[in-house]
Formats: C-alpha cells, sequence, structure tokens
C-alpha cells in the first residue's frame, strides 16, 4: 500500500501549520514506528530550520526542493534522513524564486505529484508544510494529497482566511484532485480567554469537522528545541497528549 499524503495547509502564517505537521510526523515516525517523510513547500523554510541542519544545507549547496519543483532533481537525491524513520526534503528561502519561475511551466499544478511516484512506496506517510498563500506550491501539494488538515488559530483573524482556504480547496477538488479529502481544522493556541472561546465555536460551526484543539503552551516550543514530540518530550503534556490523539486519528484515515 502507498503511502498516505497529507497537507497542512492555512495561508495565514503563525498559525501553528510547521509545528503541527512535526508533531504529528515525530508522533508517526517514533511512537507508532511509521515510515515518514516530511516535505518543506514553505520557502520560510521554517521545518527545514527545525529538523536539519540549515548551514550545512546552504554552504554544501545541498539539492533542495526548489530544484525539485524546477525539474532539476529527483526528489529521491535531496532527501535526508533525520533519526529513524523519518525524512525530510528540505527547503530554503530560494523556493520562492523558483514559485516564481513556474508560472509558465506545463502541467505546473502536477510537478509534486509526479515527482512523489519515485519515492511514494518507501514511505507510510507523506507530510506537506504548504506555504502561508494560495499560490502554485500550495496548489501542488493539494493536488498530491490525499488529505488536508487546516490548523487554524483560536483568534479572530484565522477566520478571515479560512474562507480563502477553502476557496482553493474546493478548486483543486473540482478541477485537479477530484480524490482530496479535507479532513478538518486543528485548533492551535487555545487560551481559556473569552476571544479564544468564541473564536474556537466559531470554527466548530464550520462545514469543515473539528479534530483536535490544543492548548497553549511552552512544552511545544520547548519539543522542539529538543528535537522530538512534545508527547515524547513530556508525557503528561495537554498539548503533547493532543497532538498523540491527532496522530491516531491521522492513522486511521482510509481504514
Amino acid at each position: 500500500m502507498s503511502a498516505k499524503i497529507i497537507s497542512f495547509a492555512n495561508q495565514k502564517g503563525g498559525v501553528g501549520k510547521t509545528t503541527t505537521t512535526i508533531e504529528v510526523g515525530e508522533n508517526l515516525s517514533q511512537t507508532f514506528h511509521k515510515k515518514v517523510l516530511l516535505i518543506d513547500l514553505d520557502p520560510q523554510a521554517s521545518m527545514t530550520s527545525v529538523k536539519s541542519n540549515m548551514h550545512q544545507i546552504v554552504d554544501q549547496k545541498l539539492p533542495t526542493m526548489s530544484d525539485v519543483m524546477l525539474g532539476n532533481q529527483d526528489l529521491s537525491n535531496i532527501i535526508l534522513n533525520i533519526k529513524s524513520n523519518l525524512d525530510i526534503a528540505p527547503a530554503t528561502l530560494v523556493l520562492s524564486d523558483a514559485e516564481l519561475n513556474l508560472v509558465n511551466a506545463t502541467l505546473r499544478e502536477l510537478i509534486l505529484k509526479k515527482a512523489l511516484s519515485s519515492v511514494i512506496d518507501n514511505y507510510d506517510y507523506v507530510l506537506i508544510d504548504c506555504p502561508p498563500s494560495r499560490g502554485v506550491l500550495t496548489v501542488n501539494a493539494l493536488s498530491a494529497s490525499d488529505y488536508v488538515v487546516i490548523p487554524v488559530q483560536s483568534e479572530y483573524q484565522a477566520l478571515l482566511g479560512m474562507q480563502l482556504l477553502k476557496n482553493t480547496i474546493k478548486n483543486v477538488q473540482s478541477q485537479i484532485n477530484a480524490d482530496l479529502k479535507v479532513f478538518g481544522y486543528v485548533i492551535t493556541m487555545t487560551s481559556h480567554t473569552n476571544h479564544s472561546n468564541e473564536v474556537t465555536e466559531s470554527i466548530k460551526q464550520d462545514e469543515y469537522p473539528t479534530i483536535e484543539e490544543i492548548p497553549r503552551t511552552i512544552d511545544v516550543a520547548d519539543a522542539a528545541v529538543a528535537n522530538m514530540s512534545t508527547y515524547e518530550y513530556n508525557k503528561n503534556s495537554k498539548a503533547g497528549l493532543e497532538y498523540l490523539h491527532l496522530t491516531k486519528k491521522i492513522m486511521k484515515l482510509g481504514e
């Protein structure tokens, strides 16, 4: 059975999108011993910075997702092993240049899907960290994916971006990838303020389901520094347990 491909997308930055992708990847690979490929498709390259040696990638001019998207490298040639069962396809800021150059490419929406075909049998899960935009990179991720997870922060600004992302998802479903399913929202950085509670309730009224709520806690940042999941870092962390629940739900997809 080939890998499940899951995009983590939100066109608003700072909503815990990269963190959620990493947490699920760490849990799948370390706690449940699944083979996981993380794909950094965000030119901000936060996932690459957190999970691998960015200085080495830049200094040694190692190939990255920019090269894959421009057709200069096979995906298999850029993958780096991070730890047991966990690999990354890294990115750098150069990916934003690549996105501009893709505008006139033939079948540009399907470049990632085609690139994945050579490595898909090596993994149980491929997790794609999308850029905070609705451009050709996000469309590539959605076009290649079986599911999309939408991390969204419990604040009013987040509600504004939801509708735009939903439009993009629906366009991809109707024109490119009819098999794309929306798994739902992961509400991140929740707190017990009226503001946070109101936004959380608004999100729960949406047509897409809310899968999990992740409370705001310092454990998540500390775990990232320690290069492990929050659950692995602190088995009693509420955020860690919620990310573990999310991972278990992802493992049930398609059963």
